[in-house]
């Protein structure tokens, strides 16, 4: 048998492993789609290893399961300081902190909590811009462009070191003499409207690529996918090799015609595949949780079989269905 990731040659017993379309993470559903026998066990494991707990445990889409129940808050794992996203308090007068989410066993939810950081105060303002330990300026820098540091709360220090936070400061040159604790009004978890940051890296982009391949094996056969002409996606997917040419991007772009770009959409995973308007190249949509959408050319210039291949399904998470699209007629 020969698995259409690696292209390798392997005995049946080295498939043992079920492939999903959509990654279990993203939701369980009723006759799911499935690869069986096409993707061997190595690749099979490099992608949960590598490509899906990415883009479960450190995406935007991955946050999404907890707030659309996929997922029990109890499950979160926290990517840590190296997370893709970036979450700010976006109102307030915590405005501008740095914060992290983790589950809390007492309350059984996931909370908001503030990262060690020092918080400025501009001069004659009440803005206060945030900076983490590893951020901290000297004073020269702070004192040139304008950052308070005599007057009475002009510094806000979050840490759970609070004494190594100070020997910090102490080193950039920043004295000064504390004036108590500061205690945020209200309640933090449910009066923080926060704003989140991220980026949609080379591996993110993999794993959609990865979901769009396994969706178009999956109404076709294996010697139709082990084709040449996708040689260059599966270098991608499973070793990150670049192409000269964009494989995969996001687009602002809704893939439902019918719904609004900023406004309340369906909740449920999205994938289409057909062929471009060249007819030549294949090109596939992704869309988790109907939030961003991802473009994956699968193949270009494809030299094989034109065979009818255009499929739309919609992944609703909410009652374990799949629903075909239809498609408008150009």
């Amino acid at each position: 048998m020969k698995c259409i990731y690696c292209l390798e040659d392997k005995p049946q017993l080295f498939f043992s492993k079920v492939e999903h379309v959509i990654p279990q993470s993203f939701g369980v559903f009723r006759n799911n789609f499935t690869l069986v026998h096409m993707v061997c066990d190595d690749c099979n494991q490099y992608f949960g290893d590598n490509l899906d707990i990415a883009l479960a445990r450190d995406s935007f889409e991955g946050g999404l399961r907890f707030l659309h129940k996929v997922k029990d808050p109890k499950k979160f794992r926290s990517s840590g300081k190296k997370s893709r996203l970036i979450i700010k308090v976006d109102q307030g007068e915590m405005k501008g902190t740095y914060v992290y989410r983790e589950f809390s066993k007492d309350q059984g939810r996931i909370l908001i909590k503030p990262l060690p950081q020092v918080g400025f105060l501009k001069k004659a303002s009440d803005i206060r811009n945030y900076f983490l330990l590893k951020d901290i300026p000297d004073k020269t820098f702070l004192e040139e462009n304008g950052y308070d540091l005599t007057t009475s709360d002009a510094i806000r220090i979050f840490a759970e070191d609070y004494d190594s936070a100070m020997q910090l400061l102490s080193s950039k040159g920043i004295k000064f003499r504390t004036n108590g604790v500061f205690e945020p009004k209200g309640t933090p978890e449910l009066s923080w409207m926060c704003k989140v940051e991220g980026v949609i890296d080379t591996t993110i982009l993999r794993t959609a690529a990865k979901i769009a391949f396994n969706y178009l094996a999956y109404w076709n056969n294996t010697a139709f996918m082990l084709h040449p002409s996708f040689d260059i996606t599966r270098r991608f997917i499973r070793g990150g090799e670049k192409p000269d040419y964009p494989i995969a991007g996001v687009s602002p772009k809704t893939i439902l015609g019918s719904e609004p770009e900023e406004r309340k959409r369906a909740v449920g995973h999205i994938i289409t595949v057909n062929w471009a308007a060249d007819k030549e190249s294949i090109v596939a949509q992704v869309s988790l949780f109907n939030c961003f959408s991802y473009v994956v050319c699968l193949a270009k210039e494809f030299k094989g079989e034109h065979r009818n291949i255009r499929k739309g399904h919609f992944f609703s998470p909410h009652n374990q269905m799949i629903f075909e699209l239809g498609a408008k007629e150009r």
